[in-house]
């Protein structure tokens, strides 16, 4: 096995944009040209495993840096827990990587998602297929240049780039984003001809969620670029601006927080919109089933009438949740408010049903 030298930088890449935006497509190229490191490429379609793409899965992930079970009571989603699961193996190989040390296994739950990573990292070369006697592990295939991993996924959310970012700065990686800007028509279109096609709904969802990098708002995404894709990539026009970006981050890698209170600050912010988010989505099921039970009980004009009045009501609860946030107080709703408030609603909806049947 051809060790690197422990000193050698590591990178972390970040493709984010719609399917179709040509992200795979720019990985590749981005491979095979010439540049003072090596790209891998990490495709989260090929090392994820396919259940994890059920719409209603897919649809279910929201803001990720609040650890514990939300208050609300919903689980954590097929697809939340294989992304969470792909970034521990990618952790495990940069321990690896850094320490020159063999690579071991992960068994348990990221034993399938381990063993498809293991086949991504074999199809380019990177690690030989077969355990090294000699280090009992597998052999990884690097120099000691630089080594940029390209992460290939949609990324939609800002919350799925910054656990990469912390991952960079735990381990003080270089850290980039590279944003894929494409209309949703033409990804639509592109999308359609594949045979893996991500569905209409699906995408159109994303592209009303997705939060583009926005350096002026947030340090940590200072390093981005916006790519055009809305034509063929011409990787002539972004290759050099590409290799120089990634080139940039690894000299410069992301350094560890000595003072962590802004961080923590930051978390909880994140945490309280978790919790509002799936409170959110809790209200909107019960106004949906109470929909359902009220259909044919009465009139059309009648139902149209409760529905807004429900939203009315849904709108006033969930402002109840924001205003200790909005106020300063606190900064993540206790678990009995959000049950206080979900119940509340409850009895709101019943009053209104209940006008309208008598």
């Amino acid at each position: 096995m051809d060790e690197p030298a422990k000193n050698s930088p590591i990178g972390l890449c970040v493709l984010c944009g719609l399917p179709g935006a040509g992200k795979s497509t720019l990985a590749r190229q981005l491979q095979t040209r010439h540049k003072p490191f090596t790209a891998v490429i990490i495709s989260y379609d090929d090392v994820m495993a396919d259940d994890a793409f059920k719409e209603d899965s897919v649809l279910e992930y929201r803001d990720v840096s609040c650890q514990s079970e939300n208050p609300a009571g919903s689980k954590t989603s097929l697809w939340k827990q294989h992304r969470q699961q792909l970034l521990q193996c990618l952790e495990h190989l940069i321990i690896t990587l850094l320490t020159c040390s063999a690579l071991k296994p992960l068994s348990g739950k990221t034993e399938e998602i381990w063993n498809r990573f293991v086949q991504c990292m074999e199809s380019q070369g990177f690690i030989s297929s077969g355990v090294d006697s000699e280090f009992n592990g597998l052999s990884i295939n690097v120099t000691s240049s630089p080594v940029c991993f390209i992460l290939d996924d949609n990324f939609y959310y800002q919350s799925m780039r910054y656990e990469v970012f912390q991952l960079a700065r735990k381990y003080s990686l270089g850290f980039c984003q590279l944003y894929l800007h494409c209309p949703i028509d033409s990804c639509l279109q592109r999308n359609n001809k594949r045979q893996n096609r991500v569905t209409n709904r699906t995408m159109i969802l994303m592209d009303s969620k997705l939060e583009k990098p926005n350096p002026e708002k947030n340090t940590w995404e200072k390093d981005s670029l916006m790519v055009d894709s809305s034509d063929v990539i011409n990787m002539d026009e972004f290759s050099s601006r590409i290799t120089s970006l990634i080139s940039q981050v690894l000299e410069n890698p992301v350094l560890p927080v000595e003072d962590d209170s802004e961080e923590r600050e930051r978390d909880r912010d994140v945490c309280a919109a978790n919790v509002i988010h799936q409170a959110d989505q809790n209200l909107r099921r019960l106004i949906s089933e109470t929909m359902q039970t009220v259909k044919g009980l009465v009139s059309a004009k009648d139902i149209k009438q409760i529905a807004q009045e429900l939203q009315q009501a849904k709108s006033k609860a969930l402002e109840r949740l924001r205003q200790p946030i909005a106020g300063g107080t606190v900064h993540t709703p206790a678990a009995d408010s959000v049950t206080s408030v979900q119940a509340c609603f409850r009895r709101e909806v019943d009053c209104i049903v209940q006008r309208y049947l008598h």
